[in-house]
């Protein structure tokens, strides 16, 4: 990230976008939102799978306990001007938030019958004047899911909640008594965690079709929505260069040192309202291009390495 980076002028437009958006879920604001489908893929079963139906059931009981315990989506997100050069995409800065380049990765196998992509080419350089305006602004988001009664039962100094006083929290979990309570702790455990995460999934969704509210019938892919560590941002470590364009504070985000958000029930990444963007998978990436990609993040190539070794050719 770069305070310095210039104002360079781009071209104007009549739109005018939503300032920085804070919005908070309960469980039940949310249930409509949920995408069952990936609930199920957590639990390595079809939709249409005989046990499927019951799952659900417990599913949505858990919920509603979820939610008398105060479970709370919050999700933040805003539209910022931005242009592209080459594979990069530049924020100037705006009265609350510094400039910012981000920088991505290209494709690197050649097909015959399509473009080797980039998230950069969503966005339009500052020259290209026939672009329509969502071409001019790249979304921001990050959502986190809190629940305090998770929160009381973990030791002090536990870095996957938010932070409680003390006094209200448990010096020790309580111990399982039997196998069977066990397993049923275990159970409830797995099914407690799939649903947060789903709901971060959902508050993010939520956000994602009020931000596209700002260019109507404009943005025609209201599905671009990529994450950090998605196919085509699988570099952990652009959440340091995000992370200061968002109220993480405000939303109990902290970061450890690899890029991974706690608490654990958390997303963020990027919109593309771009008429022609879509999902893609970067691929593997060489060395030239890793080398590459680390001077344009102001690094070297062994620092990046840990961040997408599963990438590197």
């Amino acid at each position: 990230m770069d305070s310095r980076l210039p104002s360079h002028p781009t071209t104007s437009s009549a739109t005018t976008v939503n300032p920085e958006l804070y919005r908070e879920y309960t469980p039940g604001e949310l249930l409509s939102t949920i995408d069952w489908v990936y609930f199920f893929f957590a639990w390595g079963i079809a939709p249409e799978h005989p046990q499927a139906a019951a799952l659900r059931r417990e599913a949505e009981t858990m919920l509603r306990q979820l939610a008398d315990e105060g479970t709370l989506a919050r999700a933040a997100g805003s539209w910022r001007r931005a242009w592209s050069e080459g594979d990069n995409i530049v924020l100037p800065a705006t009265d609350t938030r510094p400039a910012t380049r981000l920088c991505f990765l290209r494709q690197q196998h050649v097909r015959p019958d399509a473009p080797c992509l980039c998230l950069s080419d969503f966005i339009a350089p500052p020259t290209a004047a026939a672009a329509p305006p969502t071409a001019h602004y790249v979304g921001l988001f990050a959502t986190a899911v809190a629940n305090p009664a998770d929160a009381l039962a973990h030791p002090p100094g536990c870095p996957c909640c938010n932070p409680l006083p003390p006094g209200l929290r448990r010096r020790t979990l309580p111990p399982a008594n039997t196998a069977a309570a066990a397993a049923d702790d275990a159970y409830t455990t797995m099914m407690r965690q799939t649903l947060l995460d789903r709901l971060a999934e959902a508050a993010a969704a939520r956000l994602h079709a009020e931000m596209l509210q700002t260019f109507g019938n404009e943005a025609v892919n209201t599905e671009v929505r990529p994450a950090v560590g998605y196919p085509s941002m699988p570099d952990q470590s652009l959440i340091f260069d995000i992370a200061p364009c968002l109220p993480f504070d405000r939303l109990g985000i902290t970061l450890t040192h690899n890029g991974m958000m706690l608490p654990h029930a958390a997303t963020c990444g990027l919109v593309f309202a771009h008429p022609a963007a879509r999902y893609f998978d970067v691929g593997h990436v060489g060395t030239d291009q890793l080398e590459d990609y680390a001077r344009r993040r102001g690094t070297d190539a062994a620092s990046l390495q840990r961040f997408m070794t599963r990438r590197l050719a």
